[in-house]
Parts: structure tokens; sequence; C-alpha cells
């Protein structure tokens, strides 16, 4: 059932003239955010809270992808593109729009926003200013949304895959359960594993729920315990996981967590916890493994990080930052080609949207919001400290016969 929440009106853009240039390539020295030879946008991410273990090489990664671009030649081969960094508080949707209203003047578009009720807290401002959005989180809501352009697939069907891989290994009449933040992004993977409840015919025994801010534990482990939980999908961020965790250890409840992929920070690696993460903790996420070059979109990675951020060290969240270069990179070439980068003419270019990624994430078919698709296929990784970011791959590619079978919900 999709969620009550605010849903942008019809979107009424202003179109400003183009004249354009020789080679295809637009004259426009008003469209906002396009300054001479410079396309800026704008990254909001947390830089500072606790979730800038995930903030910092988010941005960082986009960083790294506009400084590869940029030696390199820049958009279409004349504009350079400049990324402004605001630090916003994910636990506080306000400060996301402060920060947008600080910068919507000056940028083409927002090319990150962390955190699913960031964005919900956005909506409004993007539909009136007619903006576009490429957000940092999967919430399956986001494909129908006409100013935003998402990427990968959503947390609905990281769930679904994650219950589905492990009734594959583990074998069916297991007792499934949740633990999940009390917001979007928990919500996100509880609709995930109501569909794969549904189509797999099994019922959810457990689904607690917390907050970013709580610091016991033993309350909603005690439950999934007694509840004799095989399985739990646990939707956390890396500063509260190893409290979640922690807990579960101490009460020894080992069962197979199913987390989210922004549940995982490998800065857990180095804790006491370690052995308990490796024997049952499996992270649902994207792309292959950091040193893995039989990606192509890999080699890419390595190369930005060594040159641009040579103390980088492996991070899942620097991959998905460069993702958003890719993303922002390849709308702004369309948007060029078709000779029209004004915020009218960037929304109608993310229709006509192809994205190369060389095999970092599966394909999302843009088009007309109302027909584009997401990728059903996610990487499913288990915890081992001796590789890169900590985890290692179990499974790239993976797409469950139930989350082939998702279907997007329309707007509402």
């Amino acid at each position: 059932m999709p969620r009550t929440r605010w849903v942008s009106g019809s979107l009424v853009v202003t179109v400003t003239s183009l004249v354009v240039a020789c080679g295809g390539a637009p004259k426009e020295a008003s469209a906002p955010g396009v300054v001479g030879d410079t396309i800026v946008v704008a990254a909001l991410s947390p830089l500072s809270d606790a979730v800038a273990v995930i903030g910092k090489p988010l941005a960082a990664g986009l960083q790294g992808y506009a400084k590869q671009l940029n030696a390199k030649g820049g958009i279409a081969g004349r504009y350079q593109l400049k990324v402004v960094e605001e630090d916003i508080t994910y636990a506080n949707p306000t400060t996301g729009a402060q920060k947008y209203q600080k910068v919507k003047d000056n940028v083409a578009l927002i090319a990150m926003t962390v955190g699913t009720d960031q964005v919900n807290g956005l909506l409004p401002l993007m539909a009136e200013d007619s903006m576009l959005l490429i957000p940092t989180t999967f919430d399956v809501e986001w494909v129908r949304e006409p100013n935003i352009l998402p990427w990968g697939a959503p947390y609905q069907v990281w769930a679904i895959n994650g219950v589905a891989y492990y009734l594959e290994t583990a074998g069916a009449g297991k007792t499934i359960c949740s633990l999940v933040l009390a917001t979007g992004y928990g919500q996100a993977a509880e609709e995930g594993l109501a569909f794969a409840a549904k189509e797999l015919g099994f019922q959810v025994a457990v689904k607690g729920r917390f907050r970013q801010d709580d610091q016991d534990f033993v309350a909603p482990i005690s439950q999934l315990r007694n509840a004799r939980c095989d399985a739990v999908v646990l939707a956390s961020l890396p500063g509260v996981t190893g409290k979640v965790l922690g807990a579960a250890a101490q009460l020894g409840f080992e069962p197979r967590w199913i987390s989210q992929g922004p549940t995982w920070h490998q800065t857990l690696v180095n804790t006491p916890l370690r052995d308990y993460y490796a024997k049952n903790l499996w992270v649902v996420a994207w792309g292959p493994e950091w040193d893995d070059t039989t990606a192509v979109g890999m080699r890419g990675v390595l190369e930005a990080a060594a040159t641009f951020f040579p103390n980088q060290e492996p991070d899942l969240y620097f991959i998905a930052g460069y993702l958003q270069g890719m993303t922002t990179h390849a709308l702004l070439e369309k948007a060029i080609a078709l000779g029209d980068l004004s915020r009218g003419g960037i929304l109608r270019a993310m229709e006509q949207l192809t994205v190369p990624t060389g095999d970092l994430i599966g394909e999302y078919r843009y088009g007309p919001v109302a027909t584009r698709e997401p990728p059903r296929t996610v990487s499913i990784f288990k915890m081992n400290p001796t590789k890169p970011f900590g985890i290692e791959l179990m499974a790239r590619d993976y797409t469950s016969p139930v989350a082939a079978k998702y279907s997007v919900p329309q707007r509402h």
C-alpha cells in the first residue's frame, strides 16, 4: 500500500528561449547554474553529524567524478562541472530545506540529497521551482515523482531480494521478522518485506521499530528472540547498528540479519562485535567489490579516488557518490544535446535518458515518469574483515523471482 504523504501538483515549467550554437551546444546566459563555461550543481549531504560516515564519502565520490570529468574535457567537451557542498543534519529535514533555499538560485540541479525524510521535505520546493533532484535514497516513491531522477533498485527491492535469497539458501519454514528505523527509509524496508511475505506465503512474526536516538535495545531484541526469529530484516544506520547488534550479542540472539545497505560502514569491522557480524550479518546493497575491475565502472572509481582523494579508503558510499556523478553527467549531456539547459529542459532531458554505469549497478529504464522502471537487481554481501570496506560479495546482479514481479505503485 503506497504511503500517504505530500504529492506534487501539476508541473508547470517556464521555458527560457534558447539559441543553439554551432555543434548543437546551447547558448543560455540566463539558465540557473550555468555560469560561462561552468555548470554548477549542489550536494546536500550530512558532513558533520552522526551520519557523516556516509555523507562524507558520498560527497567525495560525486566530487571525484566531477574532477575526473573536468580533467577529461568536461560535459560535452565544453562545460566544467562544479559541485557546491552544503552540510545538512540527517535527522532534521528542515536543514535540507534551509540549505536548498540558500543554493537554489545558483544551481542547475540538486545532484545529491541524503535521506528519505529530507527528500520528502524538499518535494514541494522542487515542484515550485521546477528543480530536479537526484536523491541518495532508494525509496520506490521516487520512481514516479516528476522532479526526481532516481537511480538504483528501490529499498523495497533490497528487502525482497534479501529475504528471497535467504529462503533459497536456508529453506522454507523460517520465522521472518523486521527491525527498522521509524523513518521513511525503515518503512520502505517493511513494505518490501510485506510484499515478499505475501508472494512467498509467510507471516512477518515481529515488526519492530526504533528511533535514531534510542540507546537501549534490550526490549526490541528480547521481543525478536522470544518470537524465535530465524532472520531479521534490519534497516539501520551505522551509528546505531553497533548498539542494535551489541544488544543481540549480549542476549545470545543470533538470527540471520538481512540488512539494508545504509546499515553498514567499514568502521564496524574494528569493534569487539566483528566475529558476531561475520557469523550473522548480510548486507544488501549495490555494486561489485572495491577492487573488482572486471566492472568497467569500477576502474573509473579507483582512478578518481587515487587521483583526487588519495587518502580515501575503500568505501561503498564513495561508489554511490560516483554513480550520482555519472547520472548528473548523463543528464546534462542529454540536455545539451537537446539544446536546452533551462530547468524545464533538464526535466525534459530526464525522459530521454540513458545512464551507462559500467556494470556498477543494474540498468534503470528511464523515459516518461509514468513508465520508467528501476532495476530489480542487488548485490548481497557478507561481513569479511579482510575485504575492502569489510564485506565480501556473495551474489552480484541477483534478482529473485519475487523481485521480478514487484511493480512500482502509481502516483497517488
